[in-house]
């Protein structure tokens, strides 16, 4: 093994180059030009735009390297100037799907700088921003980066759930590579976690995710997962199987491929391939001290492996990378149980069965019991030995329990995967014979081809007189149809027409023109142009509004403004009305039915306040919540029940049809609502029993550009 090894050194300068750096140079280049085009683009953008581009400058410099990947891989100093402003300028404008994506992109940075720690502050934060917005791509994805912290600081039961979530977001999303590394997280989860049965079932779901996209990229990872699953089941020469399968090179995988080798006691392999590990970035380095570590002390060289040992393990718990904390942890004890320094074997075999039981790992539950028990039976304390031995043969058959389920799940795996090959076997001899029977039918469709052709050709020839008559005549009915569209297309139109003109109320018309010439007798000149300008404004804005189904509350709340104030004037200030909304709730963008409100407030003034004697109040007030949009009518008038009295049959009726339009439009919107009333509404008493006015709750969903 080792001669082949070296005679694969100069093979692999040259591969190396080609194989892990080839493919991301075109994609690196792309991602240049995308830098270049949005920092162009920046200097001219202000509000919610630029903090889109600066989250889009952000994701470029962490994609740079490798945008594919879930995890960033680029610059996360620059990264981190454009998130950060990101983020300023979104709190500033309270543009909530800025400060989640801003949010997520510091967790990426965090990530990329192995600050597990603010990785997860920061994604459970952007998660709760996320939740306000409809953008479940962003949703998904800081899941899977929150699952990713969690995974590293070995809280394995609520990264499972975390990358469980993600996966469904991204399957209700349609996204097959973001369902792909969900799934391949979750196999990881379940291999440090111990529970390799479970490992072995998202190794299987993450192959056939890769299989049906015909990803070779995501095949590789698989196949470098099963090499961990088989070495962990004990199974050395099948895992070295799967880490040659996954890269043509030993350089890539040179860490995976030492441990294996030293867990074989093929030393001299083992101590060539951590020669071949890259030792300049932060995580390399750490897995390099480590391994080497276990390598020296594998060979008994314990004064070198202290060194190592001790330096990975502090980069590991400032990164608070719990997995490798644990491990290195167990190295330290078994070294210095080996020297026969019992008081710092005892040390580190505390820490790491307390981290372990933390955790619920437990497989270093184990190695730090027997450890423990071994300390214990050295200071002749029986019964602590005892206790511990006690403890280690318990997790021992709970592990071997693991054991032997990862073992029939990889035995399932490989008889899946033999399966598999045998029905592509099969399917490449369906497809030879199909394509044979199809020449074949080609053949005699040619044949008869040829048949038919010889064949009409005196039918066509007989038929040429029959075609130009009946050209003719078709000619004759496309000028009638022509003719016929056009008059249709007309009566559309001015049936259009007739429908925009309907959607205001002609009495109100009607009663604004005479509220007009009323200031223009009492040679009221300003009032009279204010209240026509106020009048035009209105007409125009509801003309415009009903050419769309949906526009901006902003616009809405204008047109209903404008609209009390004609009312309140018309009536002579006999009631006061207000419109409120809360500060962060995004008019701009928020979207809603044109015409949706004003139905409402008019019921309220003619039915309600018109004839209370005393001056009344109308309130309007929009909020959201959860997903839906409220907006409350509120009026102290006389109340339903004595306007009904007051109000003659015809108008009641066309009233409760003009509001039962509205509120058929916006149960439009709502598909699903189970049955229940987009409206409600609700007759206020005041403590005496007597009516107190009216409250009308309108209950749509909320829609953004």
């Amino acid at each position: 093994m080792t001669d082949t090894l070296f005679k694969m050194v100069s093979f692999e300068k040259n591969i190396l180059i080609l194989v892990v750096l080839l493919p991301f140079g075109f994609s690196a280049f792309a991602q240049r030009e995308k830098i270049d085009s949005l920092k162009k683009v920046l200097p001219s953008l202000s509000g919610n735009g630029r903090v889109d581009c600066l989250n889009a400058l952000t994701e470029t410099y962490l994609k740079l390297n490798k945008p594919d990947l879930p995890l960033p891989s680029g610059n996360g100093d620059t990264a981190a100037i454009y998130a950060n402003g990101a983020h300023e300028e979104a709190l500033e404008l309270n543009y909530i799907h800025g400060i989640a994506e801003s949010l997520s992109r510091q967790g990426e940075i965090a990530n990329l700088s192995e600050n597990f720690i603010a990785q997860e502050r920061l994604s459970r934060e952007a998660i709760l921003w996320y939740r306000k917005t409809s953008n479940k791509k962003g949703l998904a994805e800081t899941y899977y980066l929150l699952s990713h912290a969690l995974y590293a600081e070995s809280m394995f039961p609520e990264a499972i759930t975390n990358a469980d979530t993600a996966f469904e977001l991204h399957k209700i999303n349609k996204d097959t590579a973001g369902m792909y590394w969900a799934v391949y997280l979750s196999c990881w989860i379940c291999y440090e976690n111990g529970d390799y049965g479970k490992s072995f079932e998202f190794a299987r779901k993450s192959l056939d995710i890769a299989t049906q996209t015909n990803n070779r990229f995501f095949k590789k990872g698989v196949l470098i997962a099963m090499g961990s699953l088989f070495q962990a089941i004990e199974e050395y020469e099948t895992a070295l199987e799967y880490y040659h399968e996954s890269s043509p090179t030993i350089r890539v995988r040179a860490v995976d491929y030492a441990k294996l080798f030293i867990d074989m006691h093929q030393y001299d392999s083992a101590k060539y391939c951590c020669g071949l590990i890259d030792t300049t970035g932060g995580k390399n380095l750490r897995e390099y001290l480590t391994i080497t570590g276990e390598y020296y002390y594998a060979t008994k060289q314990y004064d070198k492996a202290l060194p190592n040992l001790y330096r990975g393990l502090g980069y590991h718990k400032q990164k608070n990378d719990r997995n490798p904390v644990m491990r290195t942890l167990l190295d330290l004890t078994k070294t210095w149980l080996a020297i026969g320094n019992i008081d710092s074997a005892y040390e580190y075999g505390i820490e790491s069965l307390k981290m372990s039981e933390q955790t619920g790992a437990n497989q270093v539950m184990r190695e730090a019991s027997e450890m423990l028990s071994s300390v214990y039976d050295l200071r002749h304390q029986t019964d602590s030995a005892y206790f511990y031995y006690k403890q280690f043969t318990t997790i021992k058959d709970s592990i071997l329990n693991n054991l032997v389920k990862g073992k029939l799940a990889a035995y399932d795996f490989d008889r899946k995967t033999e399966l598999i090959n045998k029905e592509k076997q099969i399917q490449q001899v369906e497809l030879q014979t199909q394509s044979l029977v199809k020449n074949i039918l080609i053949g005699g469709i040619i044949v008869l081809l040829l048949l038919a052709a010889i064949i009409f050709r005196n039918v066509i020839l007989k038929r040429r007189n029959e075609k130009e008559q009946l050209e003719r005549e078709l000619e004759l009915q496309r000028m009638e149809s022509s003719k016929t569209k056009a008059e249709l297309q007309q009566q559309a139109t001015e049936l259009e027409m007739q429908a925009l003109r309907a959607q205001m109320n002609p009495h109100f018309i009607f009663n604004s023109l005479n509220s007009i010439n009323r200031f223009i007798l009492q040679n009221n000149r300003s009032q009279a142009s204010e209240y026509l300008t106020k009048f035009s404004k209105l007409v125009r804005m509801i003309l415009q509004n009903s050419q769309a189904s949906l526009i901006s509350l902003e616009s809405e709340l204008e047109s209903l403004n404008l609209y009390l104030d004609l009312e309140a004037v018309r009536f002579e200030h006999r009631f006061a009305y207000k419109i409120s909304y809360p500060k962060d709730l995004d008019i701009e963008v928020l979207k809603v039915p044109p015409l949706v409100i004003q139905p409402f407030t008019e019921n309220a003034i003619w039915h309600g306040l018109m004839h209370k004697e005393d001056k009344g109040q109308l309130d309007i007030d929009v909020s959201e919540e959860n997903d839906y949009v409220y907006i409350k009518i509120t009026d102290n008038g006389i109340g339903r029940k004595k306007a009904a009295e007051l109000a003659s049959k015809s108008a009641t009726q066309h009233k409760s049809m003009g509001l039962r339009i509205t509120g058929d439009r916006i149960a439009m919107l709502e598909k699903a609502n189970g049955g229940e009333s987009p409206v409600k509404v609700i007759d206020l008493d005041s403590e005496d029993g007597t009516a107190a006015g009216t409250e009308v709750i309108i209950k749509m969903p909320a829609i953004y550009d």
